[in-house]
C-alpha cells in the first residue's frame, strides 16, 4: 500500500533524524552542519556524538589553542632566556660593561669617602669604604637592570617573563663581580694586623670593633641578593614602559625619569623638605630614664604637663622618601650588623630609626610616655615596597597596553 500523504490543512513538522543529525547513520549530518561542527559519526554517546567530546566549538571552547601546561611553558621559558643570557655571557662587550660598572662603583665610593673628610685621616674606618660600596654597586645594579630591560623589551606583552628572567642572569654574572670587590676591599683594608677580633664574654660570640667590617659572609651575601633584586624591579620597569608605547623614545624618556627619581630624585626632596619638619613642641618632664650607650632614650615615663618647649626635627614625615634609594636600602639592610658603637654604626641605626620621629631623641613630647609611643614602620620595608610597587604598576600598563595593540 502506498504510504499516505498528509493533506494541505495537516500541520507538517520538519524531518529528523538520521539526514539531519550525526546519529551514526550513512547519511549523517557531518556536513550539514558547517565547518563550526567537530563531531565524527560515531553515534550519540560517542566522541562525535552530542554528549561526546566533539560537540560543536561554541560548546566546547573558544576555537583557541589548547593550553599548554605549566612545566612546558615554563620550561621553554627557562631555555630562551638562557639561549639570549648565554649569547651575551660569550660577548666581550658583556663583561667589558660589568667591569666598567663594578670599578666605577668602587671609585665612587672612594671619592665619596674623599668628600666626606674621611680620607684625610690617617687611614679610613674599613667600614665605611666597605658601605658604600656596597651602596654603590646597589646603584649600578638598578642603571643596568633598567638599561636591559628597555633593550630586551619589546610591544608583545607575552614574553615578560622570558626577559625579566634574561636580565636575572644576566645579574648573577653582575652579582659575582660584586663579590669579588668586595672581598678584595676586605683583603686591603681588613688585612692581617688592621682587624682583631675579640670575644664577648658574657655569649662567647667574636664582637666586631668598631669601624671595622663585619665578619663574612653578611654583607657579601647581602650584596648579592641586593643586586639581584635591583636588576629584577627595574628590568620589569624598562620592560614595561618599552611595551607602553610603540617608539621607543617615549617609553626610554620615563625609564631614565622613574631611575633618576629612585636614585638621585628621592635623596634631593627629603633633604629640601627636611627643614621645614623642625618645629617646636610641648613637653613634660621625663622621669625613670634609660639610655643606650650613645644617649639615646630607651625608656621613660612623664610627670607634669606639658609646658616647656622643645625644637624638634619630624623626620618621619620626609625621610620615608629616601626608602626607594637602592644605596638608602642596602645601608637600612645592612645597618643590623655593623656595630652601633662607632660613626657608621651610629649613622646606619639613626637612618634606620629617622622613620619614628624625634620621640626617643626628646623625651615626653605632649607628655606622651615611651610605652605608648608608636613604632615607626622599617625603612627597609618601605623601600621593597616602593619599589616592587612601582615595578608592579609599570609593568601592568606596558602588558595592557601590549595586549591592546595585539587586538587591533
Amino acid at each position: 500500500m502506498a504510504a499516505a500523504h498528509p493533506s494541505e490543512d495537516e500541520p507538517r513538522y520538519e524531518q529528523i533524524g538520521r539526514d539531519v543529525f550525526d546519529d551514526g547513520g550513512a547519511a549523517g549530518g557531518h556536513d550539514r552542519l558547517g565547518p563550526g561542527y567537530r563531531g565524527r559519526p560515531d553515534g550519540p554517546n560517542g566522541p562525535g556524538g552530542p554528549s561526546g567530546p566533539g560537540r560543536p566549538a561554541s560548546e566546547e571552547d573558544d576555537g583557541g589553542p589548547a593550553p599548554v601546561p605549566f612545566r612546558i611553558s615554563a620550561a621553554a621559558a627557562v631555555r630562551a632566556a638562557w639561549a639570549d643570557a648565554a649569547a651575551s655571557f660569550a660577548k666581550v662587550s658583556f663583561w667589558a660593561l660589568l667591569a666598567a660598572a663594578v670599578a666605577a662603583a668602587g671609585m665612587t665610593a672612594y671619592l665619596l669617602l674623599g668628600w666626606f673628610g674621611v680620607q684625610g685621616e690617617e687611614k679610613p674606618p674599613p667600614v665605611v669604604l666597605y658601605l658604600l660600596t656596597g651602596g654603590a654597586l646597589s646603584l649600578a645594579a638598578a642603571i643596568l637592570g633598567s638599561l636591559w630591560g628597555f633593550t630586551r623589551g619589546g610591544p608583545a606583552a607575552l614574553t615578560f617573563p622570558v626577559r625579566l628572567l634574561t636580565c636575572l642572569l644576566r645579574g648573577s654574572a653582575l652579582a659575582v663581580l660584586s663579590v669579588g670587590l668586595l672581598l678584595g676591599a676586605r683583603a686591603v683594608l681588613g688585612g692581617p694586623g688592621s682587624v682583631e677580633y675579640s670575644v664577648d664574654p658574657g655569649s662567647g660570640l667574636p664582637e666586631t670593633p668598631v669601624d671595622a667590617i663585619p665578619a663574612p659572609p653578611g654583607l657579601e651575601f647581602l650584596a648579592v641578593l641586593l643586586v639581584l633584586f635591583e636588576v629584577g624591579v627595574f628590568a620589569l620597569v624598562g620592560i614595561g614602559f618599552r611595551a607602553l608605547f610603540r617608539a621607543r623614545l617615549p617609553g626610554a624618556m620615563l625609564t631614565v625619569l622613574v631611575l633618576c627619581a629612585f636614585a638621585v630624585g628621592n635623596f634631593a626632596a627629603a633633604f629640601m623638605l627636611l627643614p621645614g619638619t623642625l618645629v617646636t613642641e610641648r613637653t613634660s618632664i621625663p622621669v625613670n630614664v634609660e639610655r643606650d650607650n650613645s644617649g639615646r632614650y630607651l625608656a621613660y615615663e612623664c610627670i607634669g604637663q606639658p609646658v616647656r618647649s622643645e625644637t624638634v626635627l619630624h623626620s618621619e614625615h620626609v625621610m620615608w622618601l629616601t626608602a626607594g634609594n637602592p644605596a638608602v636600602l642596602y645601608w637600612a639592610l645592612a645597618s643590623g650588623q655593623v656595630p652601633t658603637g662607632g660613626d657608621a654604626g651610629w649613622v646606619l641605626a639613626s637612618l634606620q630609626r629617622s622613620t619614628e620621629g624625634p620621640v626617643w631623641d626628646v623625651a615626653c613630647i605632649n607628655g606622651v610616655p615611651s610605652d605608648e609611643v608608636q613604632p615607626g614602620f622599617p625603612l627597609s620595608v618601605i623601600g621593597i615596597a616602593g619599589q616592587l610597587g612601582t615595578a608592579a604598576a609599570v609593568t601592568a600598563a606596558g602588558a595592557l597596553a601590549g595586549r591592546r595593540r595585539a587586538r587591533t
